[in-house]
């Protein structure tokens, strides 16, 4: 768990989830402009920034459960929320469900994007998986998806670094499914807050209103599946998080 911006002081804290093959950067770089009212935590996983030597993990379950006792043993004094894009989002859900069943606590609020919910019907279906492809192949499909810079690929050496981390990502990813029978109580009571590129899929909001009891409020800004790089949109999204978290809930 990364913080760049210490708040010892904040009120609450926003742990943050990276999208496959990311890390915690784009998050810690945030952290300067959000508000002292929460203390920014960004999650690195294995394989990458200065975790780059140490080893993945090899399901779902274990990371969920380091998670679990890192939050609990660490940052159990106060309100939390929790921020997560692609399959940070996803890592987000099931870190609260697990939360939940183990110490009955929850997020105050989870802000999502970029990935249809894990009850959705088929969902692998839907996912890039590089089992069946070629290194070359899967990594000209992550381009296809916006968030591969057309230059990374001219690089062998780079490919070869960062092809392994995204693989181990996206073979987890294949774990979070979610059953969740009909008519069957939604495992979260937790407003979600969720965004999406206009020119992304769509992530069908409807699977993931089933998963909370509380609100939800979807958005959309310009831009496909990385939409929350650009420029404006970041701070689109700052602008949100600060107005949320300060006190004015009432946000068109």
């Amino acid at each position: 768990m990364n913080c760049k911006h210490p708040r010892p002081y904040a009120s609450k804290r926003m742990f943050c989830f990276p999208w496959a093959g990311g890390g915690a950067s784009f998050y810690t770089a945030l952290s300067e402009e959000i508000t002292d009212e929460l203390e920014v935590i960004a999650l690195c996983l294995p394989g990458r920034e200065q975790r780059f030597k140490d080893e993945g993990y090899n399901c779902l379950k274990e990371l969920l459960d380091e998670l679990v006792e890192t939050i609990h043993d660490k940052y159990w004094d106060k309100p939390f929320i929790f921020f997560g894009h692609s399959m940070g989002a996803l890592i987000s859900f099931f870190l609260a469900v697990e939360l939940k069943k183990v110490y009955n606590r929850e997020p105050e609020c989870m802000i999502l994007s970029g990935t249809v919910a894990p009850n959705a019907p088929n969902v692998n279906e839907s996912r890039l998986s590089p089992k069946n492809m070629t290194k070359d192949v899967f990594m000209s499909k992550l381009q296809e998806l916006g968030g591969t810079p057309p230059e990374f690929l001219e690089h062998p050496e780079l490919v070869d670094i960062y092809y392994p981390v995204m693989y181990a990502d996206l073979i987890l990813i294949q774990e979070m499914v979610y059953d969740h029978p009909a008519g069957a109580k939604a495992p979260l009571s937790c407003p979600i807050d969720f965004f999406d590129g206009e020119e992304d899929r769509d992530h069908r909001m409807d699977d993931w209103k089933k998963l909370t009891s509380g609100a939800i409020s979807y958005r959309k800004m310009p831009g496909a599946h990385f939409f929350l790089k650009q420029p404006d949109n970041k701070k689109k999204l700052v602008s949100f998080i600060n107005m949320r978290y300060s006190g004015f809930n009432d946000i068109v």
